[in-house]
């Protein structure tokens, strides 16, 4: 049995040896396919571009060929087609032989080689296209550069008409535009004569120089007519008037030194004669983008003349608005001062709490010494008055600051008068309030007032005194006397609402010990009553109005939240 299983193993193992080698002889082969394969496509390839009609195209050519540079062109194509036969293709032939050597030897030359010689054969097919296509240019370039002159005559024809039709616009330069029109038209014969005696390379130049004179003749053309309409009509036009508008502002008091105008007028006449110079040999290049620029900058400074019109009456209405709120500052000031060592005396003041009008005060004259020399500069005329406006604005945000710290100042010092005038009457209010609760506690009829009371209404007494003591001082301490009321005030609405208190409490407690003497069968609520009696009695009728409303509660649920409800 044994000898029986080891025969398998072995049988297995032979098995898979010869499987193994059969599966490498057929990857072999495959790969040897392939490699065939990829030889086989280079001699395809090779074929594929030496089947190029590189020799029929150069042939045409010659068959056309009657100038010198044209055979040049010729026979230097036909050297190159010789070099690629001969020398070339033999080389690529030799190499496709040596690869086909290395397809049983070395798999990795292999591949390399065969990257190279494709990579050469892609060269050559660009080579020999890129000639095959200058070939058919050749052949067909008389009938491309024909068809582009035609296109420029036609062209130029139309500029010509243009030219004809407004000729009157051109002036001094019309001499100078029609020996430009003659020098096209010489131009055209050169074209033929080049093109008759196949000079390609001239052809190429002559068409080129064609294109640009008849491009440049053409904005000429559209382009002068307008420059010469803004250089001898617009322009001088506008200038003329702005030159009339400045004397009539200068007569009106203005100032338009701002503008340098003098200096602008000066650069758009250099900046015109400098077009005039280059026009004369038509150079027109960005001229009438220039004069146009001249034009637009002329417009610019009619509105600016026309907003320093506006500012002016800007500065006219500000300055007698500013002139009033100065005038008003300044009789505020006066008035102040002048009442100014009573109020010292009166309240007590020193030299510390009015600071703030010393610098309102300072700061008005430095304000009025500013603006006077605002005004001097409008009469020497430094600035236009949209400047003006601007140095005005300051000034006038500089008065609104003073005119609002004086206001303030002002309350300040007012409030010491209106907290004397308040305290007096505050005195009135809380006499006539304590004396109130004095009535009041008197009218009703109740077993005994508490000591709290007494103790309320003595310092409520004395508060009063003591907001009286204040008003009778000379100077008056304002923020003393304000502290007196307050205090005086608080005690006295602490002592009303005592005194309300005490009424209502015992009223209540009262009543509510008469209705629960309904429930005194109860040895517990006899009790409970008779301890309320005896607080009512010693005048605690807080005291004796919870116990009894704890009482009733008991006996009714619910008494108590009912009772709450109705006296709130």
């Amino acid at each position: 049995m044994v000898k029986l299983n080891n025969l398998i193993i072995i049988s297995v193992i032979v098995l898979i040896i010869i499987l193994v080698v059969l599966v490498i002889v057929l990857l072999k082969k495959n790969k040897k396919k392939i490699m065939h394969k990829k030889l086989n496509n280079l001699d395809i390839i090779k074929n594929d571009i030496l089947s190029l009609p590189l020799l029929s195209e150069i042939e045409k050519v010659a068959n056309l060929a009657k100038g010198e540079q044209l055979e040049e062109k010729i026979t230097n194509y036909r050297q190159i087609y010789e070099n690629l036969k001969e020398n070339s293709f033999k080389k690529i032939e030799d190499q496709i032989l040596e690869l086909d050597f290395l397809i049983d030897n070395n798999s990795k030359e292999f591949s390399e080689k065969y990257f190279l010689i494709e990579l050469e054969l892609a060269k050559k097919r660009y080579l020999i296209n890129h000639i095959i296509e200058e070939l058919r240019e050749l052949t067909s370039y008389e009938d491309k550069y024909r068809g582009m002159v035609i296109k420029l005559k036609n062209k130029y024809r139309i500029i010509n008409r243009e030219y004809e039709n407004n000729k009157d616009l051109y002036g001094t330069l019309t001499d100078t535009i029609d020996m430009q029109f003659e020098n096209i038209e010489k131009r055209f014969q050169d074209f033929e004569i080049v093109i008759n005696e196949n000079m390609y390379n001239e052809v190429v130049l002559v068409v080129k120089s064609l294109d640009m004179m008849i491009e440049h003749i053409g904005a000429v053309v559209l382009e002068t007519g307008d420059i010469l309409v803004l250089l001898n009509d617009l322009i001088p036009a506008r200038l003329k008037e702005l030159e009339i508008l400045r004397t009539s502002m200068l007569e009106e008091g203005y100032t338009l030194n701002f503008m340098n105008l003098d200096y602008n007028i000066a650069e758009i006449e250099r900046i015109e004669n400098d077009i005039i110079d280059k026009s004369k040999v038509l150079n027109i290049d960005n001229s009438l983008i220039e004069l146009k620029t001249i034009l637009e900058f002329l417009d610019s400074l009619f509105k600016d003349i026309e907003k320093e019109k506006v500012y002016k009456k800007d500065f006219d209405n500000a300055s007698l608005s500013f002139d009033e709120r100065l005038r008003k500052l300044k009789d505020t000031l006066h008035d102040v001062y002048a009442e100014l060592d009573d109020i010292k005396v009166m309240y007590g003041l020193n030299d510390d709490d009015l600071k703030d009008l010393e610098t309102i005060s300072n700061g008005y004259s430095d304000l009025v010494k500013n603006y006077k020399s605002l005004i001097r500069k409008v009469k020497k005329q430094e600035f236009s008055y949209g400047k003006i406006n601007v140095f005005l604005s300051e000034l006038s945000s500089n008065l609104k600051m003073l005119e609002d710290n004086l206001d303030l100042t002002l309350k300040s010092l007012g409030s010491m008068q209106d907290d004397e005038e308040r305290a007096r009457d505050q005195l009135e209010e809380v006499q006539d309030l304590l004396k109130n609760c004095k009535r009041q506690i008197q009218s009703v009829k109740i077993p005994v007032v508490a000591n709290n009371y007494f103790v309320e209404l003595s310092e409520a007494n004395e508060a009063v005194l003591e907001i009286i003591k204040e008003l009778e001082k000379k100077p008056i301490v304002i923020k003393t006397l304000n502290t007196r009321v307050d205090t005086a005030r608080d005690l006295v609405f602490k002592l009303y609402n005592t005194t309300n208190n005490i009424i209502k409490n015992s009223y209540i407690s009262e009543n509510l010990i008469v209705y629960a003497n309904r429930y005194r069968s109860s040895t517990e609520v006899m009790k409970a009553l008779n301890k309320a009696e005896v607080l009512f009695y010693k005048g605690n009728y807080e005291a004796s109005l919870k116990l009894v409303l704890d009482l009733l509660d008991k006996e009714e649920p619910g008494f108590k939240n009912k009772y709450l409800k109705v006296i709130n």
